[in-house]
C-alpha cells in the first residue's frame, strides 16, 4: 500500500509541478482572436449538408468490436481450464462469422 502512495504523489506532483511550470513561462496575451470561438474547416458552400458516407461507420464499428473480441478471446485462450478452451473454439467460429458478414455488408455499402 505504501509503495502505490509513494508513487501516485509522485506523479500528482510531477503533473502540478508541469502545470505550475507552463503557467509560470507561458505570456498572458490574450487578445481578440485568442478569446474568439473556435471552428474547424471552411464555411459550408450550401445550405444542403453533404450526406456521411456509411461505409465509415461500419468500418469504424466493426474496428471496435474486433479489436474487443481479440481481447476476450486472448483471455479464453491462455485460460487453464480446458472448458475455457471449449468455449474459445465457440467463440472463434462466432468471431469467423462476424468478420464474413461484416465484410459482406461493407463490400454492398461500397458498391452502393
Amino acid at each position: 500500500m505504501g509503495t502505490i502512495l509513494i508513487y501516485a504523489s509522485g506523479i500528482l506532483a510531477g503533473i502540478l509541478f508541469l502545470y505550475f511550470l507552463g503557467i509560470m513561462v507561458a505570456p498572458f496575451n490574450p487578445g481578440e482572436v485568442k478569446n474568439d470561438h473556435f471552428e474547424c474547416g471552411l464555411p459550408p458552400s450550401s445550405e444542403v449538408p453533404m450526406k456521411a458516407n456509411f461505409r465509415y461507420f461500419i468500418f469504424a464499428i466493426a474496428f471496435i468490436v474486433f479489436d474487443m473480441a481479440g481481447l476476450f478471446f486472448s483471455l479464453f485462450v491462455f485460460a487453464d481450464n480446458p472448458e475455457a478452451l471449449k468455449w474459445a473454439m465457440v467463440f472463434g467460429v462466432l468471431m469467423f462469422a462476424a468478420i464474413t458478414i461484416s465484410m459482406k455488408e461493407y463490400r454492398n455499402a461500397k458498391s452502393s
